[in-house]
Parts: C-alpha cells; sequence; structure tokens
C-alpha cells in the first residue's frame, strides 16, 4: 500500500519525529504500517522472526527475546514515543477441546506477547508521554465458533489494555482497534481447514485497518477503542450490548454454512447452533 494515510488536521499529534516500534511487522498490516508511518516523518523500527534492515527478528512466544529485542529498538530509535502491538496469529478450534500447543500459542502471540512488549517498553513510554496501540479484532467481542483461542486471546488483550489505561492513564495513551475481516495469511490455517470466518464479520481492506492505525496514533485525544469501518464498529456494538441477537445472527449463519459444507473438518465434531 502507499500514500499517505491522510492529511494531518490541527490539533493532530503530529507524527513527524516520533519513534515507533511495530511487532508483527513483516505481516500484511505491519509492513504497510511502517511504509505509512514513515510517509509521515516517523522513525520506525519493527519486530518479526525475521530480520531485515529496518526489522529486529524476534520470537514473542520467547518471554525472554522480548526485553532485549525492545531495547535494542529503544536504542536504534534514541527513544521511544509510540507502540503498536500489531502481532497475531490464528486458527481454528473447538471451546470443547482441551487447549493443545496451537491453541496456547495462539494466546501466547495475541495477548502475552503484547503484554511482554508493552512491559518492556513501558518505562521509555512513560517517560515520553507516549502512547500504546493494541490491534485485537471484532471478534474480541463478536462470539462464534470454531476459532476458541483467538476469542479468547482478543478479547483478553482488549481486557490488558483497559488495565494498562487504569494504571498509567495519566502518563500515556492506550487505544484498542478492531479490525473486521481482511483476506490476509492469517486465515491461511482456518482455510487450510475449509474453515472460512469471513462470513462473520464484514469484509475489510488492509489499507482500512492500516488508516485506522495511523489516525488513532495521530489524533489529539486518542480514541479508547476504535473499528477500522462503521460495518465492524456496528458489528461490535451489537454484540457489546445486545449479545443475545448478536448470537442469534451467528448460530444462523453457521447453520447455514454448515448446509453448504462451509464449517470443513471441524463439521462433525460442532452440534446444530
Amino acid at each position: 500500500m502507499t500514500g499517505r494515510a491522510g492529511a494531518r488536521k490541527p490539533g493532530d499529534w503530529d507524527l513527524t519525529g516520533k519513534r515507533v516500534l511495530i511487532t508483527g511487522a513483516a505481516g500484511a498490516f505491519g509492513s504497510a504500517a511502517m511504509e505509512q508511518f514513515r510517509g509521515r516523518g516517523a522513525q520506525v523500527i519493527g519486530l518479526d522472526l525475521e530480520k531485515t534492515d529496518d526489522i529486529l527478528e524476534c520470537d514473542l512466544t520467547r518471554p525472554e527475546q522480548i526485553p532485549l529485542a525492545v531495547g535494542e529498538a529503544i536504542s536504534r530509535l534514541g527513544g521511544l514515543d509510540l507502540l503498536i502491538n500489531n502481532a497475531g496469529i490464528g486458527v481454528p478450534g473447538l471451546a470443547g477441546e482441551a487447549p493443545d500447543a496451537v491453541a496456547r500459542k495462539v494466546i501466547e502471540v495475541n495477548l502475552f506477547a503484547g503484554w511482554g512488549v508493552t512491559a518492556a517498553a513501558l518505562p521509555e513510554l512513560r517517560a515520553n508521554r507516549g502512547r500504546v496501540i493494541f490491534v485485537a479484532s471484532g471478534l474480541a467481542y463478536v462470539n462464534l465458533p470454531l476459532a476458541a483461542s483467538y476469542l479468547v486471546s482478543k478479547r483478553a488483550i482488549d481486557t490488558y489494555a483497559d488495565a494498562l489505561r487504569l494504571e498509567n492513564g495519566r502518563l500515556i495513551d492506550v487505544s484498542v482497534i478492531y479490525p473486521g475481516y481482511v483476506r490476509t495469511p492469517i486465515h491461511d490455517a482456518s482455510l487450510a481447514r475449509g474453515v472460512d470466518l469471513g462470513m462473520f464479520l464484514p469484509a475489510e481492506t488492509v489499507g482500512q485497518v492500516v488508516r485506522t492505525i495511523v489516525n488513532v496514533a495521530a489524533a489529539k485525544r486518542p480514541p479508547r477503542n476504535r473499528a477500522s469501518t462503521r460495518g465492524t464498529g456496528l458489528g461490535v456494538a451489537i454484540a457489546r450490548h445486545l449479545p443475545s441477537v448478536a448470537d442469534r445472527v451467528v448460530r444462523l449463519r453457521t447453520n447455514q454454512q454448515r448446509r453448504k459444507g462451509g464449517l470443513g473438518e471441524l463439521a462433525e465434531k460442532l452440534g446444530k447452533l
């Protein structure tokens, strides 16, 4: 994705010269976000599994690697003003099955990695009155079958952000972004098993999500929560305030997909909703 993420508005938090750290920097959202922040004049370093000139190698499932990688990023940037916890993975799985190594890895990456990176970066962020953005998902609140570990991890990181905001609200700003369904490699594992999670959330583009991240980062008063499109925002609002309505919609769509053979190998393990 190229181009600016939206013109700067009077009173915005000027991103020029801001020092930014992004996790999951080699992925669809992360790589596009790095480009957009640079286009706004920010200095950007990423964390991911593979090293490049502007991405530091860090396995976020290895807690002992996180403080070292964050420290190196802060050293190279000369400080830190903005942390974007973007790294995430997702695989299908039933809530009625015991959590296996794959389910635990989902929660490790989607919850504990963001927690660990934030903790390592927090002294520098507090010193600079910085900002933290968590890229969660509309599925933090829109519950659906076949994705238990992903749902748990995204709801949990949203709650962690609330706790972080409460404890540090006078020194840092904390925001959570809820993307809808974007066809990126994060869904490859589900699609390989015949499960298409796109039937539950509005389709979005990488550009819409990244523009939301950048706009929230640059806001004079960053919002507590922000969906990347109105459609996803409506879905999250219904799920939070009218959960029984959201559940009925999900049941209807799930049973429709079952009749079409759209739930893959997990359909036999899932009862009629």
